[in-house]
């Protein structure tokens, strides 16, 4: 009997710590990203940045971004690993009405001259949206209503994945992003 409780002993102790404590690596997803156990969503908060402008008047613009948890490397620039980011803006304009944006910022060339596709999944249901490229790696929606539907997405949103055809890469890179804990608090005005 005393045999059998030790064995059983060995047993449960043995499966303490047997070597699991740590998440396995991230590999190459082939196409210069990253996949594995950093590459999936956390459930903790996203690290969001806030911004305003002000004048005489007051605040103006309130922004917040926030930059994609997985990266990427283009051909040309092997050793350096890119992430995009995206910037959220409302503004106060003169007849006191506020206009939302949305804006992804690409720090690779995308092939989007001036405009494309972008496919974007918000908690796991993706839509194709309209894009323009004004500036190199800068992509605004077409539109005033995209850009504010896809701001309000965006922030009633714990998840997203931007996917974006960077040039040199053989297919569209998925830009996750951890969208947790956005403060609507810090994105308001006074006169909201």
């Amino acid at each position: 009997m005393k045999k059998l409780l030790a064995v059983g002993l060995v047993l449960a102790l043995s499966g303490c710590g047997g070597g699991y404590d740590s998440l396995p690596p991230q590999v190459s997803d082939g196409n210069g990203g990253t996949i594995g156990a950093g590459g999936t969503f956390p459930t903790d908060k996203g690290d969001w940045k806030y911004r305003s402008v002000s004048n005489e008047d007051g605040v103006f613009s309130l922004s917040a971004s926030i930059y994609a948890t997985n990266t990427y490397t283009v051909p040309k620039y092997p050793n350096l690993k890119q992430r995009s980011w995206i910037e959220l803006e409302k503004r106060k304009m003169a007849d006191d009405t506020i206009s939302k944006r949305f804006t992804i910022f690409a720090p690779e060339e995308v092939k989007c001259t001036p405009n494309c596709q972008i496919r974007i999944k918000f908690n796991g249901n993706t839509a194709t949206y309209s894009f323009l490229q004004s500036t190199e790696g800068v992509l605004t929606p077409v539109s005033e209503q995209s850009s504010s539907e896809l701001f309000d997405k965006t922030v009633q949103s714990n998840k997203a994945t931007v996917y974006l055809p960077i040039v040199g890469l053989s297919k569209e890179f998925g830009s996750e992003f951890n969208l947790r804990g956005y403060d609507a608090a810090k994105m308001k005005f006074i006169s909201e």
